[in-house]
């Protein structure tokens, strides 16, 4: 994000800076020929004020609108990636919206493949609606030299980023590609949730920050780091009341990101494996999703799908995550 100075904390989702080394990748990138626009940005161009001639009717037509040119824009920020990166750094698109570029590129256009391939396999329904561009360094150093070459500051996270403005993910590959897997999920949600509640958004994509691929087309994630922050919190008697299922339904975006954020990654991401663990985390998702205008919290979606409401299931979902 041009980090810090315009980072807005509904939309600024930078996941990688609260968390430690991940078990596996990570990525990013940012055009800088052609940006495009982002959803929370209103292109139009205010009425004029001008007085209309009596002699000539105002037009009915609808103002002229401009079109985004995908192919346009993917072309774009590959030819921004080689000259910002070197003639010779290896880029390629995939799943048609994401341009994968980068010295540490190589050896993740795989996994890049595999994990989109097994998101829109009955998970995410909508790809992202404009491109993304994915940066992947292969260490620290020119992960470091890049922020500060672009941005003048020192790089948000030291795994990797999603910036929403300029569409950009910035990997630093050497600690693993896990932190990867986490934010190409959010993109995604916001072309296919865009009115999901942070908690969600997150708690899908820390699901994925260890993930396990069994087989083509299909992605769950394993225990994690994130799992001794939870048993922590549900031990303190000034914390438990925020590590609760429960808790998170109807939690504002600012709260999550408040004091306790880091505990709320943690029961969000544990929720969701739990949720995930009984094949009814996609279910929930999408009917959340498509009823989030009569039902904002996703409680009834929760209770439609598995039977209990949040309240009723916390008992079970805590012996759950006590036991792995």
């Amino acid at each position: 994000m041009s980090m810090r100075l315009f980072v807005l904390a509904a939309f600024v989702v930078v996941l990688g800076c609260e968390r430690p080394p991940p078990v596996a990748r990570k990525a990013a990138s940012i055009p800088t020929s052609t940006p495009t626009p982002t959803s929370t940005l209103s292109t139009a161009t205010p009425p004029s004020t001008s007085t209309l001639s009596t002699a000539t009717p105002p037009s009915t037509l609808p103002p002229p609108t401009v079109t985004y040119d995908l192919v346009a824009d993917l072309a774009s920020r590959v030819a921004d990636a080689k000259r910002e990166l070197g003639d010779a750094t290896p880029a390629s698109v995939e799943a048609d919206v994401f341009v994968v570029a980068g010295p540490g590129a190589s050896g993740t256009v795989k996994f890049v493949r595999d994990t989109l391939a097994a998101y829109f396999n009955g998970r995410f329904d909508k790809r992202p609606a404009r491109a993304v561009s994915i940066y992947m360094f292969a260490s620290a150093a020119p992960y470091e030299a890049y922020c500060k070459k672009r941005w003048n500051e020192a790089c948000l996270s030291p795994y990797g980023f999603y910036h929403p403005d300029p569409r950009i993910i910035v990997m630093n590959a050497g600690p693993g590609i896990g932190t990867l897997s986490h934010e190409l999920v959010h993109p995604i949600v916001e072309t296919d949730f865009p009115r999901a509640p942070t908690w969600i958004n997150e708690g899908i994509a820390s699901l994925f920050e260890a993930p396990v691929m069994p087989r083509a087309g299909e992605i769950h994630g394993a225990k994690n780091w994130r799992h001794p922050r939870l048993i922590a919190g549900l031990a303190s008697p000034k914390e438990r009341d925020e590590a609760k299922l429960d808790a998170l339904f109807g939690m504002t975006d600012a709260r999550f990101r408040g004091d306790n954020e880091r505990l709320h990654y943690a029961t969000a991401r544990y929720v969701c494996q739990w949720l995930d663990s009984r094949g009814e985390l996609w279910p929930f998702y999408r009917k959340w999703r498509d009823n989030v205008a009569s039902d904002p919290t996703g409680a009834r979606a929760f209770a439609e799908v598995t039977k209990l409401t949040p309240e009723q299931a916390s008992e079970a979902w805590l012996k759950w995550v006590r036991s792995i």
